[in-house]
């Protein structure tokens, strides 16, 4: 979609409960252009301060110079009060075509407005990167640095459940939900369990580490954030526990649309590219979390409707269109779990009726999800750079465990001899902790 300015970092914090549900503002106004591709008259007519409907009237004749006039005829202007008595401030403009959004077009600090086509706003255009407003993601570099010295080991008995055991760890309950299921495939009656916990320079106190078992059979895991998936838990190979990265956000709504080429509804001919996956369902439905994050925009945008969008690494996003409405008390800078309510099903934006658009985002491209939620192929084992991080990650957590830095034995084991997972937390080798 059309590109929008990122929020600040001081925008970067929950609204109300009352603002979390207002998606579009109160302040967004309607308007039409006249023949001469003129919105000066209209824009005053919505007491807009004189200058600012100058200078948009300026930009948009420059857009429609690109645009079929004839089709291009509507618009929403976004204000802001400046106060009782006082015109109100011109911040932002969408002009629509018969089709779809046409043209944005932002104010800049200087009063003027800069303006960009939107996808598909002509012919050669197509909706393939992401430009949703974005912000800084939660799992980021600082989730994957360990505070030195913070790394403390916890001895457990399985006897009494292990979420029990580990309740005072201070662990999510999200997490401890996550390695127990990933530890279920072993006998836990009086298993020895061993866990590591500590805190990443990003401030969080996390579960890092766990082993299971004794002797030869004693198996490790490890929790890690690669820069271009979601974070989880890993065994020694590199393979996510569980399977998959994402869980489904419709709660096993039947997809109506896949992600790919595909022909527009309505038409008996032409086509567009679908960036996502559509399921099925009816207003008001829950629509939930895929995995752990930090909402980056929440609020109306375009097409898409009422949108929320989170943030899981570096490079990895989700995107929820078509919303009826926000869940309450959550937006832009809210931490959510997987499986979090975030929202409910509706018709927002361009839309043929009550349906769920979910999208998944690598490094601002868009891509298919659904290897994300099956965890078939590549995603379901960490390869390449992903791998390189992740065995620095193992190494850096064995250090601020405080362990001796041996560098001529840092990485034995990776090529087979005394692999890590046969006993990496046993005193006898706490010099390659």
């Amino acid at each position: 979609m059309a590109q929008v300015k990122a929020p600040s970092k001081n925008q970067l914090k929950a609204p109300s409960k009352s603002a979390a549900t207002a998606a579009p503002s109160e302040d967004v106004q309607p308007f039409a252009i006249n023949e001469k591709g003129q919105i000066t008259d209209q824009l005053t007519a919505l007491n807009i301060d004189p200058a600012d409907a100058q200078a948009a009237n300026d930009a948009v004749a420059k857009a429609l110079e690109q645009l079929d006039r004839k089709t291009t005829n509507s618009g929403r202007a976004v204000l802001q009060p400046q106060g009782p008595g006082k015109p109100k401030r011109l911040v932002a403009l969408q002009l629509y075509s018969a089709k779809s959004l046409a043209v944005e077009l932002q104010r800049g600090a200087d009063g003027s407005f800069g303006y960009k086509l939107a996808p598909n706003a002509t012919e050669n255009d197509d909706e393939r990167v992401s430009s949703v407003p974005s912000a800084t993601p939660t799992a980021g570099v600082g989730a994957r640095s360990v505070v030195a010295g913070s790394v403390a080991l916890v001895k457990l008995s399985a006897s009494s459940g292990l979420a029990t055991s580990l309740a005072s760890t201070g662990a999510s309950s999200a997490t401890l939900k996550e390695l127990t299921e990933a530890l279920s495939g072993f006998q836990m009656g009086g298993t020895k369990v061993e866990v590591w916990k500590g805190r990443t320079v990003d401030g969080t106190p996390r579960l890092l580490a766990a082993a299971v078992g004794d002797g030869t059979a004693k198996r490790s895991f490890w929790w890690f954030a690669p820069p271009n998936e979601p974070e989880g838990w890993f065994d020694e190979s590199g393979r996510r526990l569980g399977g998959s990265g994402l869980t489904e956000p419709s709660g096993g709504s039947r997809v109506s649309s896949p992600f790919g080429f595909r022909r527009y509804y309505g038409r008996s001919s032409g086509g567009g590219f679908h960036n996502g996956i559509d399921y099925e369902s009816k207003t008001g439905m829950p629509i939930y979390a895929a995995a752990d994050g930090t909402i980056n925009h929440q609020g109306w945008y375009f097409n898409y409707g009422r949108t929320v969008k989170i943030s899981h690494a570096d490079n990895f996003e989700t995107l929820y269109a078509h919303m009826s409405r926000f869940a309450d008390g959550m937006g832009p800078g809210s931490h959510i779990r997987k499986g979090d309510l975030i929202g409910y099903v509706g018709s927002t934006g361009r839309s043929t009726g009550p349906h769920l658009h979910f999208s998944v985002i690598v490094n601002g491209q868009f891509v298919d999800p659904e290897p994300y939620l099956s965890g078939k192929g590549i995603h379901s084992v960490l390869v390449g750079e992903s791998l390189v991080a992740y065995r620095q990650w193992q190494q850096d957590i064995r250090k601020a465990a405080g362990a001796k830095d041996d560098s001529n034995n840092r990485f034995r084991g990776l090529q087979g001899a005394e692999p890590w997972s046969q006993n990496p937390f046993s005193s006898r080798n706490i010099d390659r902790l």
